[in-house]
């Protein structure tokens, strides 16, 4: 299921950076395009300058793990990319979903 939702290929990403807007935090950097399909995409872009490849995926997963538990709500005409700064590294897992949900919120992705 989530596969469906992925940005894979550099063109997608690019597309992205070039047109999108960007909102951010302390934790993170959203930059989205707000598209007239109703096809929802995201990626998760993790420098590194964030640390090794096990530290890279760990914070990889737990934002996806924040993303994807509040789906529901979010907008589907939209690509979404994420980028984590370095204090997401120290944050607990509800201080991302927090970020992730105000970062939305800031778009005006979230559906309420």
């Amino acid at each position: 299921m989530r596969r469906e939702y992925s940005l894979r290929r550099n063109k997608e990403f690019r597309y992205v950076y070039k047109r999108g807007k960007s909102v951010s935090d302390r934790n993170f950097t959203l930059i989205y395009v707000k598209t007239k399909t109703p096809h929802l995409k995201v990626g998760f872009s993790v420098s590194k300058k964030l640390g090794n490849s096990v530290e890279r995926n760990r914070i990889k997963r737990r934002v996806k793990e924040a993303f994807f538990s509040m789906l529901d709500g979010v907008s589907k005409k939209c690509l979404l990319v994420f980028v984590p700064k370095e204090h997401v590294k120290e944050a607990a897992f509800e201080e991302i979903l927090l970020s992730v949900s105000r970062l939305l919120r800031q778009a005006g992705l979230l559906e309420n």
